[in-house]
């Protein structure tokens, strides 16, 4: 049975899963690693990724994710990796996103957004790495 209380890491990477992130995922508040990498995974993602806030790694990278980096990310204030490359997200990282890298607190060491390329689909001053993505 699924009990999202207890669940601390979650690596569902290289599954070819697809649609959209389900609610029920933002309610696994323990979660200290979500690997959704290498899917198939579609729509925005939701404000309430915030709700993760004991994440020390996230790894959403090379999926279908569009629209904008929601500012909630910035309220993962322990994530030391955060990687949102190859996607279809586009817009400016978010400040509070950024805020992670630079403030002396920080733990973040990486973040890795689509930001290379001649036309980039996120504008980020604060990435460790720029992708070209899609």
């Amino acid at each position: 049975l699924f009990a999202p209380s207890r669940l601390h890491t979650l690596d569902c990477s290289g599954n070819n899963l697809n649609g959209s992130l389900p609610d029920e995922l933002y309610a696994a508040t323990t979660l200290r690693k979500l690997d959704l990498s290498s899917n198939n995974f579609t729509g925005a993602l939701s404000t309430k990724i915030g709700d993760l806030n004991l994440l020390i790694e996230l790894k959403l990278q090379s999926n279908q994710f569009e629209g904008a980096i929601p500012g909630e990310m910035g309220l993962l204030s322990v994530v030391t990796s955060l990687d949102v490359s190859f996607n279809l997200l586009d817009g400016n990282m978010p400040e509070q996103v950024c805020g992670l890298r630079e403030s002396p607190s920080s733990k973040l060491l990486e973040l890795v957004s689509d930001c290379d390329g001649t036309e980039p689909r996120v504008t980020c001053d604060c990435c460790t790495s720029c992708t070209a993505g899609y």
